[in-house]
């Protein structure tokens, strides 16, 4: 499991993305990605804005299936 978002002194990340342009678009934690057991990668975004996955919008509380060479955006 690997999460994203923004490092605060009270809220550790595994992936930084505060470190990449505005940190204000950015939730502290934005999403976290996932390995199931069947091999499959998988995106939940956790935080108020959309990540965009190869140009589709993934919703606050939604999942999404990464597929190899996936693209993924946040805070555009």
């Amino acid at each position: 499991q690997i999460t994203l978002g923004r490092a605060t002194k009270d809220n550790q990340i595994d992936v930084d993305l505060a470190l990449e342009g505005p940190a204000w678009k950015i939730s502290r934690k934005q999403g976290v990605i996932k390995l199931k057991n069947n091999g499959e990668f998988f995106i939940a975004n956790e935080g108020r804005r959309p990540i965009f996955i190869d140009g589709r919008p993934v919703l606050g509380g939604s999942k999404w299936k990464l597929s190899n060479n996936s693209v993924v955006e946040v805070g555009s």
